[in-house]
């Protein structure tokens, strides 16, 4: 089976990382070879983003220039060759977080967008998680017990009102209030119906 760049994007707290997880072990136990990646990476950009994560001084432009430093290594040096070789990448944040987390910080979304346009490689399918901010904050305060400085509510409906303007077609959105496995369930009926796996391939 030909590779697939399959990518989960929404706000913090809306649970795609436990989906993009769960969604690469079913790939796999169904024999689709299939990675889990994430961005930022652990590599040198992302490692540096990591590091200063919390700090004020970062500009919202140096961020972003990390984050795009970081998404051309990932690309050319894990995503490009695992897909050339059929692998079915499942990507937790890619492009479109960039233009929604910085985007909701001021930068124009269209910039943002010209300067992934020479290197970025366009999903297959790609599922947007949305999440009422105050259940995905009270998620994030459960699991972690404390909100970063990416976490305010007014950002955060910022961050998910841009992600809910992009509607490309290969872009589902999806209720992420759901459990689980029901999103689960959601995200492979997508991906037969966009012909990603085949219609009987769950038979």
């Amino acid at each position: 089976m030909k590779g697939k760049l399959i990518v989960l994007e929404g706000i913090d707290g809306s649970g795609k990382s436990s989906s993009g997880i769960m969604l690469t072990d079913t790939l796999n136990n169904m024999g689709i070879k299939s990675i889990y990646s994430f961005e930022p990476t652990h590599a040198y950009y992302g490692s540096k983003l990591r590091e200063n994560m919390f700090s004020k001084d970062l500009k919202p432009e140096e961020e972003l220039s990390l984050f795009i430093a970081d998404r051309k290594e990932h690309i050319k040096h894990m995503i490009k060759p695992a897909v050339d070789d059929g692998y079915f990448i499942i990507l937790d944040r890619y492009m479109h977080s960039s233009m929604a987390y910085q985007g909701a910080k001021g930068i124009d979304v269209e910039y943002i967008f010209n300067l992934h346009k020479d290197f970025i490689i366009s999903p297959d399918i790609e599922f947007i998680f949305h999440l009422p901010i105050d259940a995905a904050l009270d998620r994030i305060m459960k699991k972690r017990g404390f909100v970063d400085r990416f976490e305010n509510k007014n950002y955060l409906e910022e961050v998910d009102k841009i992600f809910s303007s992009f509607n490309d077609s290969y872009i589902h959105h999806i209720d992420a209030s759901k459990d689980e496995k029901s999103i689960n369930d959601e995200l492979l009926n997508i991906m037969k119906e966009s012909k990603i796996l085949p219609p009987n391939f769950l038979q």
